[in-house]
């Protein structure tokens, strides 16, 4: 039967006699996060230039790599002590930043004030980080609340009083959903980070949080989530964003019968079930999405290649020198597998290892071939994007 109520937070109990029960709120989980739209990056830099200068601990959520390497340039241009977090760095060097930034921007963090963070969907839920200002790229609903439990976390450290910005609020970089007249409405304004997430999805998440003005949590939640997600929200705007949520429709029905034809057969066993193909996720796939690749860095010492990451454990030194980054994107950057100095570091590997792994040697200039650099503080780059910067 459907359930009579739908209290969030609730506790449901789904049967011949189905019910929702409301489950009363602690009172740190209540709070109202006011909502802002920036028309365009340099609105976003104004903000965060202003915010670090009355000594705020600011954040800014990036959805693509490249725009957040750019952003946290572009700050650092302007003089502005800029830190920068995503994927594409060696694991060592991620894990090192991500140190950092907990001593920095933590529940006990120390030295926040007027320090900035650009990082991409890596700081959603894995890092427990507490910032004073917070701009994000849009994104669909679910992702902006995660990101917005980010911003004013630890109220029993850091109280109102003691904070430099009168009351949270979150920023968001976006175009004004009226203005979604073509396939590229949102690309203009955050570049690359528009086609991460469903386009659709961010269309009715910025209708429905512009108008809203304001993310209260937790009973505001779930009329936010059904506006995006839920069968009354609102008609698209035109037969352009309808043509966009049709494929798009079509695209995730696909993925869905994807997933079915992979679902282990228990009764088969589990390597059986699995088409005789676990560990092989091209025939076997565990994840929907781009197609990723593992890359893996190393440097050059003497005649050999060793991991970028040497000094520590041995076995630990090649997986914490390795990324994963988009096939598409990047498999035809990528040096050539075949020379004598990578087959020879190689040669020792397990046959899972030497397929897995491309191997890429970092120069003293970073360079990685002719088309790419890796720099610690910045992570993976393409050439082309860093000299147009």
């Amino acid at each position: 039967e459907p359930l009579a109520k739908t209290s969030y937070p609730g506790l449901s109990l789904v049967g011949r006699q189905s019910m929702n029960l409301a489950v009363e709120p602690t009172d740190t989980s209540r709070r109202t996060v006011l909502v802002s739209r920036l028309s365009n990056v340099e609105e976003a830099m104004g903000i965060l230039q202003a915010a670090a200068a009355d000594g705020a601990a600011c954040v800014w959520i990036r959805n693509a790599v490249d725009e957040a390497i750019e952003a946290a340039r572009e700050l650092r241009r302007r003089s502005l002590d800029a830190s920068l977090l995503h994927a594409r760095f060696a694991m060592s060097d991620r894990l090192n930043h991500e140190r950092t930034l907990m001593r920095r921007f933590g529940r006990c963090g120390k030295g926040r004030k007027g320090r900035i963070l650009v990082a991409t969907q890596v700081v959603e839920a894995s890092l427990d980080l507490d910032f004073d200002v917070m701009i994000s790229d849009l994104a669909p609903i679910g992702s902006l609340i995660q990101r917005a439990g980010r911003l004013w976390r630890h109220m029993d450290i850091r109280r109102k009083e003691q904070r430099p910005v009168s009351e949270p609020r979150l920023f968001v970089l976006s175009p004004h959903p009226d203005q979604a007249d073509s396939e590229s409405w949102l690309e203009g304004v955050i570049g690359r980070g528009a086609w991460v997430y469903r386009l659709d999805h961010q269309w009715w998440t910025a209708k429905a949080l512009f108008d809203e003005g304001k993310i209260v949590s937790p009973h505001g939640l779930r009329a936010l989530i059904e506006a995006v997600h839920g069968e009354s929200r609102p008609e698209l705007p035109n037969k352009v964003i309808e043509a966009i949520h049709n494929k798009e429709h079509g695209e995730a029905r696909a993925e869905m019968g994807l997933s079915r034809m992979n679902v282990v057969n228990g009764e088969a066993g589990y390597l059986a079930g699995t088409h005789g193909a676990v560990g092989n996720d091209a025939v076997f796939p565990t994840r929907l999405g781009q197609d990723q690749m593992l890359i893996v860095l190393a440097k050059r010492n003497g005649d050999r290649l060793v991991p970028w990451s040497e000094g520590v454990h041995p076995t630990l030194a090649w997986p914490l020198s390795e990324m994963s980054v988009a096939r598409k994107r990047f498999e035809s950057l990528l040096p050539c597998q075949e020379t004598p100095t990578i087959e020879a570091c190689k040669k020792v590997w397990p046959d899972w290892q030497r397929k897995a792994y491309n191997v890429c040697e970092v120069g003293r200039d970073g360079m990685i071939g002719n088309e790419l650099l890796y720099d610690e503080e910045f992570g993976l780059m393409l050439r082309s994007l860093l000299e147009q910067g």
